[in-house]
């Protein structure tokens, strides 16, 4: 502060920190949502609570507004914790986890980065790579951001592959339902997610693809759905299939390369018609 010792002051109250890991046991009690850091909980580290807050209002707002716009059955309510429950768990274990690493790591340098000479200098460089390479995890986060996926939700209509692994920095693009949908850009430059409506969206990749079926079921059914017709010669490895039903949140709710047999089937599962309580990849449209 500047001061000398001869400076006075009082210590009016001295309160211990202490870092915690906690998410809610649940986040709905009937007509009570929580969300954001009323839900979880962890150490100040990187922005995660704040994106992983974000994301909590983003799963929760769609679902809301499609039930109170009259459109979705009460069953897409489930979809909220079932979904973020778990994902908010893992951050949590990577936030801290990786927290714990930074505070090892500043507690074991060696005296002898001070020392002059070559075997010093190796040291500090070491010391360097190590650094860089646990904290680059956290400043750059896409796998945290953008690769998690929800794999037992009860509005997804999901296959037989299963979304591949993500760690803190790093992840694999997928159509896998409950995946992130892969962004790409559009032929005129313009972002794909620019280009996604407002609520449901069916990417359709090939005009061959006769999705009529899928647009009157939703029409039956008052679900809003836009049709975005793509017609890049190469969108990207992940994309493999002709259609693709991408949710207002921006995750994949299903994928074919034709619509499926039973398409009022599909649109009722996605806006929470369906029965519940079956596990989340026996709710499939095979």
């Amino acid at each position: 502060m500047g001061v000398d010792e001869t400076f006075e002051y009082d210590v009016i109250r001295q309160e211990d920190w202490i870092g915690r890991r906690l998410v809610a046991n649940r986040f709905r009690q009937d007509r009570v949502f929580i969300c954001g850091d009323a839900a979880h909980l962890w150490v100040p580290y990187a922005g995660y609570g704040m994106n992983a807050g974000i994301a909590d209002a983003m799963s929760l707002s769609w679902q809301l507004a499609a039930r109170l716009n009259g459109w979705a059955g009460a069953g897409i309510l489930d979809g909220y914790e079932t979904e973020r429950g778990p994902i908010t768990d893992q951050v949590s274990r990577f936030a801290m986890n990786h927290a714990q690493k930074a505070i090892s790591e500043r507690l074991s340098i060696p005296l002898a980065i001070n020392d002059d000479g070559p075997e010093a200098d190796a040291l500090r460089a070491q010391i360097g790579a190590d650094a860089y390479d646990l904290h680059v995890q956290q400043f750059a986060c896409a796998g945290l951001n953008f690769g998690y996926f929800y794999p037992d939700s009860p509005l997804i209509a999901y296959d037989d592959e299963t979304a591949p692994s993500y760690t803190m920095y790093d992840y694999t693009a997928s159509t896998v339902p409950g995946c992130r949908t892969p962004h790409f850009w559009l032929a005129d430059g313009q972002s794909l997610y620019d280009a996604l409506g407002p609520e449901f969206t069916l990417l359709r990749f090939s005009r061959e693809a006769d999705v009529a079926p899928l647009v009157n079921a939703a029409e039956k059914a008052g679900m809003p759905l836009a049709v975005l017709d793509v017609t890049l010669p190469e969108p990207g490895e992940a994309y493999r299939h002709r259609l693709l039903l991408s949710r207002p949140d921006r995750h994949v709710a299903w994928r074919g390369d034709e619509v499926p047999a039973d398409p009022d089937k599909l649109i009722a599962l996605v806006t929470g018609h369906l029965p519940q309580g079956q596990p989340a990849h026996a709710r499939t449209l095979a």
